[in-house]
């Protein structure tokens, strides 16, 4: 969101010197000294500003919070080539070959690749993801869904 109730922080981003950031893309720019703005899809669903068929920014959810969409870093697949690292880091540049949110990589890890195979993990909470393969299932509930309380 473009802060409202900050003057100096609307005008910074207005001016593209302020940027979206995930963990990822942090780690990205910083690796690349500030060339490479991008993250993955995994990441992305995880805002809940991305349009899950297309894998991109949703255009009309960014509108909804006015969030330009300048602000936003590149969408790439997961094993898509991010660059490489700046030689300052390491002694040699190291390309960044692929990015994915921690859940999704331990879905890939407990070889959930066929339709109807998930992984659960249990931490600080709990997350349950299911391979639901090219199909997509929307949710029965809304977002104002209630349980309900009686019998």
């Amino acid at each position: 969101m473009v802060p409202r109730h900050h003057p100096q922080r609307r005008t910074r981003t207005a001016r593209g010197e302020l940027a979206f950031c995930t963990v990822d893309r942090w780690l990205i720019w910083n690796l690349t000294s500030s060339k490479i703005h991008a993250t993955d899809a995994t990441n992305t669903a995880r805002t809940m500003l991305n349009n899950i068929k297309s894998g991109e920014w949703d255009t009309d959810i960014c509108a909804l919070f006015d969030i330009p969409m300048h602000l936003l870093p590149q969408v790439h697949d997961c094993a898509a080539n991010f660059g490489t690292t700046d030689p300052a880091h390491f002694g040699t540049a190291i390309p960044i070959l692929g990015v994915a949110g921690d859940q999704q990589t331990a879905t890939v890890g407990q070889a959930c690749f066929s339709p109807g195979m998930m992984k659960s993990t249990y931490g600080t909470g709990c997350i349950v993801l299911l391979n639901t393969g090219a199909t997509m299932v929307p949710s029965k509930k809304t977002a104002c869904s209630q349980p309900s309380l009686t019998n």
